[in-house]
């Protein structure tokens, strides 16, 4: 059991091994870890918080639970333009776990940290009578000045969108049983994209490459929800396009049965997806890797979208709100 194992032996076995591949780790023996930037780099820090039954389900595999929390952090440094770093790992294991849970949580951990070049470098391990949860902080770094911003948006601005939306959502419903009439290879997909966000690292590269003016944001609550976060912060608005956006074909199986479906796709969260707003040669220039789905405009906080019939109206906010 958990609370049996004992902090210390816990984090001996289980994490400390993980840290091993950074020396700023300190092996996990100090009260804390001891880092400097590269030259020329500024810091990018990013924390997010995942509860049992709120965030994931508690019956999934603890080993795709340890790829989603340390993958929605670095879709938060992808958003910034950031190298991965370093991350500090607090978890909060329900004393019911056993141990050969957490061991199957931190090796699928450990091994994600190695395919992002990440290192774990501290953290925190307590026991609790109340859902497991964790809460992850990830260091990255970026060419001094020069950090993905969403305050960058500009009117005539295209809006563009990496990978597909909707999918994460609709994988929950999927797991939920509420899907049963698609065939079994969309339900596998779309389970996956739920369980294991994809964050997109390399498109991140590519904008930072390029060099221009973008304004960049993860799509984690939505995009009905998540656009107006850039159009708060660049004074903008938006017109969104819904024939535009970009769809799996096993999204698209769903909507043949179900229409209304569209609220999940456009408010679900989860996606992990890259939401840009850049000039209309930058956005260009990233080519295949994103879709276009809609441009920015100089109606301040208005958000439209353009259905499928060419029908406007403003599009409801959405997305997800931990305090709803």
């Amino acid at each position: 059991m958990a609370a049996r194992l004992g902090e210390f032996d816990l984090i001996a076995r289980h994490f400390a091994p993980i840290a091993r591949r950074d020396p700023a780790a300190l092996s996990l023996k100090d009260d804390a870890a001891v880092f400097s930037p590269p030259p020329g780099c500024e810091v990018v820090v990013t924390t997010d918080a995942l509860v049992a039954d709120v965030h994931f389900r508690s019956i999934d595999d603890p080993g795709l639970i340890a790829q989603k929390v340390l993958r929605v952090n670095m879709s938060d440094l992808a958003a910034m333009g950031a190298t991965p770093g370093g991350v500090v790992l607090t978890v909060g294991f329900n004393r019911d776990l056993t141990e050969d849970w957490i061991a199957g949580f931190a090796k699928s951990f450990g091994d994600d940290c190695a395919a992002f070049s990440v290192s774990l470098l501290g953290g925190d391990t307590v026991g609790t009578p109340g859902p497991t949860f964790f809460s992850l902080t990830a260091f990255g770094y970026v060419p001094a000045g020069r950090a993905l911003r969403r305050d960058q948006a500009r009117p005539g601005d295209l809006l563009a969108v990496t990978g597909t939306l909707g999918d994460s959502a609709l994988g929950l419903s999927v797991l939920m049983g509420e899907l049963p009439d698609i065939d079994d290879a969309s339900q596998a997909f779309l389970k996956d994209r739920y369980w294991v966000p994809q964050p997109r690292m390399a498109i991140s590269q590519a904008c930072m490459d390029l060099e221009c003016r973008f304004a960049v944001m993860d799509l984690s609550d939505g995009l009905a929800g998540d656009c107006r976060k850039i159009c708060d912060a660049s004074n903008v608005g938006m017109i969104i396009h819904q024939d535009a956006i970009a769809l799996s074909p096993a999204a698209k199986a769903v909507l043949e049965n179900d229409q209304s479906r569209w609220g999940q796709i456009l408010g679900g969260g989860d996606d992990y997806e890259l939401l840009i707003a850049g000039a209309p040669d930058d956005i260009k220039a990233l080519g295949d890797q994103v879709t276009v789905i809609g441009s920015v405009t100089d109606r301040a906080g208005q958000v439209e979208l353009i259905s499928a019939d060419g029908k406007m109206a403003e599009l409801a906010p959405g997305g997800f709100d931990h305090f709803r």
